[in-house]
């Protein structure tokens, strides 16, 4: 791959001689949840395609939610950025509001401009610097339509310069989910084709896809990656855990800009295979790099696929005893990660302001994991973990080496947490190695730690939960075991198989809730499968039942006898004794081991074990977009016609309203057609029903009219299903959407077509 060398970015906008360059744009993916991109006025469409916001006479819209809310502190703190403007694209009669919240105050309006403008043209709003604005500030803008109004962008932009020649390497590994990895590369390659600006930014990007997937090599063939136009390197290899294969990502990548240096990115970031991220995600994340003035690793908050408005991961606290736990922030840890903001629930306007104080966690996820190439070669790469922990004990490496860790609240993806057994005991045997190097804690905590599991699964004779930490023990106390090593993925590809011996059975949804509601009454005790809590009186109960709520799994426990359990009792036992009486050689034994699987020797090792097996799959360069085709209004400024009454640019006369409008009608008369065959009436009355809770929060910033008529239910434009889309087949094929309850077809044409899922076998 030899992608095109990057070029300045060119000025989004310049009015009067100013340049101003855009920092972040409108996010219309609709992605997720539809509630959490723009709010508008009941019947006003927010479709998530090229076209402009149509806005009728008394219309409003507004940006004030989390994918469209600017929060000012990322770029404050963290980057050369100064001089703030809000830049509207737009023609029509409207009245435009900016906005400022922060936690516990009312917004407050900063500027306000009328315009009228029969011709598409920009208008810009200076705001001053960004370091005037107070502490947590959250800026957005709202809209009202007089006569009718088209917005095409609304961009936040600087007037300072970005780097120059900037180059942002995206990483990118799987093992088995290499349709969900194509889908997110088309979602990106998708988002630059209706945005030239986005198209621009791609254009400096490179990815690299390492896919240890068995038919690898028959997928990446078959899909036409040339038509993507993304400078891609595609590569296989051997399965070494999401651990183990970004680390030998990393490693290929390093090589390769050491023998083409001129070619070597600026930043790096390492992305999940199954996350989903909007193009405007990942350009606010370039302009952040762009701008970047600290050092710092960067990800950003976590939402559920499954549950889209509700966060489950925004950075954490490796254990650490914090002031969420009314602690000390001293240097004691234990096994139990904090997440931060972990269930937040977006339905509503409630909590976007708990996002406005920058976020300094300990700790990040790789589901996005950013840093400068140069940080990456200082604290090494991540250690020789098959999966589970590697992305915490890496965090917790560079803060170690004085590089703060925070995650940015103009940024966003989704992606599904679950649990097993086996992740679980990679989980345990982990966090135990990173509590050897990244903690004060000695023997005795951890021992009382491996105690309390054992009571606790031994007072419901859950041998098989037992097996599992005992199973770690051993491992920790055997110094002859592979773990850390170059050849550390044999030790998982044997010990994890017995981790399957205990199956949990997935259960209808009616099933489940029947079972969780009459389990009191029918004897039954339901208990987690791993940390049930001790349970003294389970005797008493006729039956026992494991819930893995995640994956919405049971698993009855068979009866055991008392000599079964005291023997399974003793061998825990003597491994615990073995653990305390030996900790003092066992703990630099394993510090040592997992310094050194960090280091580059160590990945260049494993890289020439499995030189054979890493091999080329496919290789493209992007299409360079034609020069200034990223400005506002994606016309070169030397050829706009000023407008009139704002002194701004105008661009070229857009399609005429009426014509829009009906085109916008018969959008709306076919989308009601298909939820109807979909979902029914009932899902319908329901989806509209989340925006009139949107409007509400909005009542107090409208401009009162006299009247304002009938209007037809929000909505965001679905393609068509599939002629043989098959809903049995898509449940079969998606236990978490078969766990959601929710109609196939409707997730499907929501969700499902843009995160690549599969409906026919």
């Amino acid at each position: 791959m030899t992608p095109p060398s990057p070029i300045p970015l060119q000025p989004w906008h310049r009015q009067a001689g100013t340049d101003w360059y855009r920092l972040q744009g409108i996010d219309r993916s609709m992605l997720g949840a539809q509630q959490l991109y723009l709010a508008g006025s009941e019947g006003l469409m927010l479709a998530a395609s090229q076209a402009a916001l149509e806005l009728r006479a008394d219309d409003w819209l507004g940006s004030g939610t989390l994918r469209n809310s600017f929060y000012v502190e990322p770029w404050a703190q963290l980057s050369t950025a100064r001089e703030l403007a809000l830049v509207l694209d737009a023609q029509g009669s409207f009245r435009v509001r900016v906005m400022r919240a922060s936690r516990g105050q009312t917004p407050v309006v900063l500027r306000e401009l009328h315009v009228d403008s029969a011709s598409r043209s920009c208008h810009a709003l200076p705001l001053g610097s960004l370091s005037a604005l107070p502490e947590n500030s959250r800026l957005f803008w709202h809209v009202d339509a007089i006569d009718g109004a088209r917005i095409h962008q609304a961009a936040w932009c600087t007037r300072a310069r970005p780097r120059e020649r900037l180059r942002l390497a995206v990483l990118l590994r799987t093992w088995g989910r290499t349709h969900e990895l194509q889908a997110q590369l088309e979602r990106l390659a998708q988002g630059a084709q209706e945005d030239p600006f986005h198209a621009e930014l791609l254009g400096q990007m490179q990815f690299w896809v390492l896919d240890t997937s068995a038919d690898a090599g028959e997928l990446w063939p078959a899909t036409p990656t040339a038509a993507l136009g993304l400078n891609l390197r595609v590569l296989t290899g051997p399965n070494l855990g999401g651990g183990g294969n970004a680390s030998h990502l990393i490693h290929q990548l390093l090589q390769h800009c050491d023998a083409t240096p001129k070619e070597a990115p600026q930043e790096v970031l390492i992305l999940d295979d199954d996350l989903v991220l909007s193009m405007e995600s990942l350009a606010r994340h370039f302009m952040a790099c762009a701008y970047r003035a600290v050092e710092h690793v960067a990800s950003l908050p976590v939402l559920m696929k499954s549950k889209p408005t509700q966060v489950w991961e925004d950075g954490g606290f490796w254990g650490r005893l914090n002031f969420h736990a009314r602690g000390d922030f001293g240097r004691k840890r234990n096994l139990f990660p904090h997440l931060l903001k972990h269930g937040l629930s977006l339905e509503n306007f409630a909590h976007l302001d708990e996002f406005g104080p920058l976020n300094h966690c300990e700790y990040t996820t790789f589901i996005f994991f950013a840093l400068p190439l140069a940080t990456l070669r200082r604290i090494g790469l991540p250690a020789a973990f098959f999966l589970r922990g590697d992305d915490i004990e890496f965090s917790l490496r560079a803060q170690a080496a004085g590089v703060p860790v925070i995650t940015n609240p103009n940024l966003a993806a989704w992606h599904e947490p679950g649990h097993s057994y086996g992740q679980e005991y990679m989980a345990i045997l982990h966090a135990v190695l990173i509590n050897l190097t990244h903690s004060d804690g000695g023997a005795a905590e951890l021992a009382r730690w491996f105690e309390q599991r054992m009571v606790e699964h031994g007072s419901i004779d859950d041998l098989a939960g037992m097996q599992l930490y005992l199973r770690v023990l051993e491992t920790l106390l055997d110094r002859e075991s592979l773990v850390l090593t170059p050849q550390f993925e044999q030790h998982y590809l044997r010990a994890l198989p017995a981790c399957l011996a205990a199956r949990m059975s997935p259960l209808p949804e009616a099933d489940r809730q029947r079972l969780e509601r009459d389990a009191g009454d029918s004897g039954v005790l339901l208990r987690p499968f791993v940390y049930p809590g001790y349970q003294p009186d389970a005797a008493r109960h006729r039956a026992v039942v494991l819930v893995n709520g995640g994956a919405g799994s049971y698993r009855e426990l068979p009866p055991v006898t008392p000599a079964e359990r005291l023997a399974l009792m003793t061998r825990y036992l003597a491994a615990l004794s073995r653990w305390v009486q030996e900790f003092d050689a066992l703990q630099p034994f394993w510090q040592q081991r997992l310094a050194a699987s960090g280091r580059a020797e160590f990945w260049c090792e494993v890289a020439q074990q499995h030189a054979a097996a890493t091999q080329l799959l496919a290789e493209t360069s992007a299409r360079r977009p034609a020069p200034g085709t990223g400005r506002c209004g994606n016309t070169p400024l030397e050829a706009l016609p000023v407008a009139s009454r704002s002194h701004e640019p105008a661009l070229p006369q857009a399609v005429p309203v009426r014509e829009l409008r009906q085109r916008m009608e018969r959008e709306l008369a076919n989308l009601t057609r298909l939820r109807r065959q979909a979902a029914g009436s009932e899902a319908e009355a329901s989806s509209s029903g989340s925006l009139r809770g949107l409007a509400g929060w909005w009542h107090d910033l409208r401009r009162p009219t006299a009247s304002r008529g009938n209007r037809r239910r929000s909505a965001h434009t679905e393609a068509p299903l599939p002629a043989d889309f098959d809903p049995a087949q898509y449940l079969a094929l998606n236990a978490d959407v078969a766990r959601t309850g929710m109609d196939p077809g409707q997730h499907y044409a929501r969700f499902g077509r843009g995160e690549g899922r599969r409906y026919r076998l």
